[in-house]
């Protein structure tokens, strides 16, 4: 998989509390992120899958 460099405006706020989470996972801040956002994707496909399976 290709990694792609991306740049986000976050509050301050949110900052620190991420890097509070990555600290207690003992994980990057990056890769706390990464799954982060890679379980909110999984979560709004099989969504959309039980919302498809539901329409048939």
């Amino acid at each position: 998989m290709n990694k792609e460099v991306i740049y986000v405006r976050i509050d301050s706020d949110l900052k620190v509390a991420l890097d509070a989470l990555a600290l207690d996972e003992q994980r990057s801040l990056n890769n706390l992120v990464v799954r982060i956002l890679t379980q909110y994707i999984e979560e709004k496909e099989k969504a959309k899958k039980k919302e498809e399976v539901y329409s048939i």
